[in-house]
């Protein structure tokens, strides 16, 4: 009888618990959520950006942490997801293919951190942008994904509990 009881009184806790670790997220089931505005010409700045994207990316890979990071090109940053500068309000400049870290430029650093970061990483143009410099879709990196204007898709991101930040 006295084991019933115990049983009995075991089993009434454990239904009391049980509900609040069913709806609890373990610290290793969450997707750190970051968004990174560019929206900025000057390329140390832009250097200064692809160091801080690589540090977050080769950190979260080595201890295994899922990740979704977002870099949202506007406005003047806009020139360093193009391929092509042909008819648009942009010209292609020297620091694209040459100078920086790797002496490759901003073109291959871009293009290496997508390979790094895979499924990880998104980057987006805005058609804002693109609109007003008379920038077309087909010179647009193929790796970058166009959004409808910069800033909402930044809003958006924030709102769905994306981290925010920006080079100064």
């Amino acid at each position: 009888m006295k084991i019933m009881k115990i049983v009995s009184v075991l089993f009434a806790a454990a239904m009391m618990v049980t509900p609040s670790f069913a709806n609890e997220k373990s610290a290793e089931d969450e997707v750190v959520k970051i968004v990174y505005q560019c929206d900025f010409a000057d390329v140390r700045r832009v250097h200064l950006m692809l160091n801080t994207l690589n540090n977050v990316v080769k950190h979260y890979d080595k201890n295994l942490i899922q990740y979704d990071l977002k870099v949202v090109a506007l406005g003047p940053c806009l020139q360093y997801m193009m391929k092509g500068f042909e008819g648009t309000g942009f010209v292609a400049m020297p620091y694209c293919e040459h100078g920086g870290p790797t002496g490759k430029g901003t073109d291959s650093r871009f293009s290496n951190l997508k390979q790094l970061g895979g499924d990880n990483i998104e980057f987006f143009a805005c058609k804002n942008t693109m609109k007003k410099k008379n920038v077309k879709p087909e010179q647009i990196d193929d790796y970058v994904t166009l959004t409808t204007a910069g800033i909402i898709k930044i809003i958006d991101l924030q709102h769905a509990g994306y981290a925010y930040i920006k080079i100064k």
